[in-house]
């Protein structure tokens, strides 16, 4: 087996058996957070049907990388030419896919960013007015939580620094004064506070006043800044996955061409009547298996 054969294998079986273990983690996630996702979100009752859609695609999506990654490892060791071929378009239409969502992600990503803001927005605000979804409620809950933040009010990050907010008078801009329409003795989310709870629980609310661990710097900087970076890192993330496709496409049309290669070059010796006895070998070897040993 010679040294870029070796090399090559080993790229592709890596790549497989990584996007394998990518689909089982994937299904398994999406069935576990469907059965247990009450315990896992405190703030999404307990038969509550929220999970459904979100985890159907992603166990979708999980059994489908299963099944190419599965695919793939078959292709690469069986090393027949017409399974490396299949290979081959796969990962070639799969990166075609890519290189178009990275190039519109790069022209569109302003109105991007603008269009998940704009729906985050939606979430506090009708949190804000008691007629939230169970997902969006677990939504603001989380970007509170993760960003230790509490309410939307818009603030430009400019206005911002060490975690806390000014106006363009210096005055300290308090987060927790979003939730207007929450008329319950000043209390806030308990996410503002740091607290995971139920939305049926008393523990849901906290005190904007009283509770030592309450949170004023509004959210809207701090997701403009996270939406921004999440943006440059996923175009990052495609620009990686589009060099790891190429790599593989090439790596399978390299064994693909070397299988045919060595397919041309055993039918030459047989018509010119070798009889070596490692010309022999090679040829019992493939009449009993129909593969060859030489093709890696």
């Amino acid at each position: 087996m010679g040294g870029c054969t070796v090399c090559t294998k080993f790229l592709l079986a890596t790549v497989n058996i990584i996007t394998i273990m990518l689909g089982i983690a994937l299904a398994s996630a999406g069935i576990v957070i469907l059965v247990k996702g009450h315990v896992y979100f405190p703030e999404v009752p307990q038969y509550s049907t929220s999970f459904h859609t979100p985890c159907a695609i992603i166990i979708v999506i999980g059994f489908l990388m299963l099944f190419f990654g599965i695919f793939g490892a078959y292709s690469t060791f069986s090393g027949r030419a017409g399974w490396l071929n299949c290979f081959f378009f796969f990962i070639f239409s799969l990166a075609l896919l890519e290189i178009a969502a990275l190039v519109a992600l790069l022209i569109k990503r302003e109105y991007v960013s603008s269009y998940v803001l704009s729906n985050i927005e939606d979430w506090f605000n009708n949190m804000n007015h008691e007629n939230a979804t169970e997902l969006e409620m677990l939504g603001v809950s989380t970007i509170q939580l993760s960003l230790e933040c509490c309410g939307a009010t818009e603030v430009e990050p400019s206005q911002c620094r060490q975690g806390t907010c000014f106006s363009e008078d210096g005055q300290e801009i308090d987060g927790t004064q979003y939730w207007t329409m929450w008329n319950r003795n000043n209390r806030v989310p308990a996410s503002c506070c740091g607290s995971k709870a139920k939305p049926t629980s008393a523990a849901y609310y906290c005190n904007r006043y009283e509770d030592p661990n309450i949170r004023k710097m509004p959210c809207y900087p701090s997701l403009v800044t996270w939406l921004e970076y999440s943006i440059w890192g996923l175009v990052g993330a495609l620009g990686g996955l589009i060099v790891l496709n190429f790599c593989v496409m090439f790596g399978a049309k390299w064994l693909k061409n070397k299988d045919v290669d060595d397919d041309s070059y055993l039918y030459t010796r047989y018509n010119n009547h070798d009889t070596s006895s490692s010309f022999t070998e090679k040829t019992r070897e493939t009449n009993d298996t129909g593969f060859n040993s030489t093709w890696l």
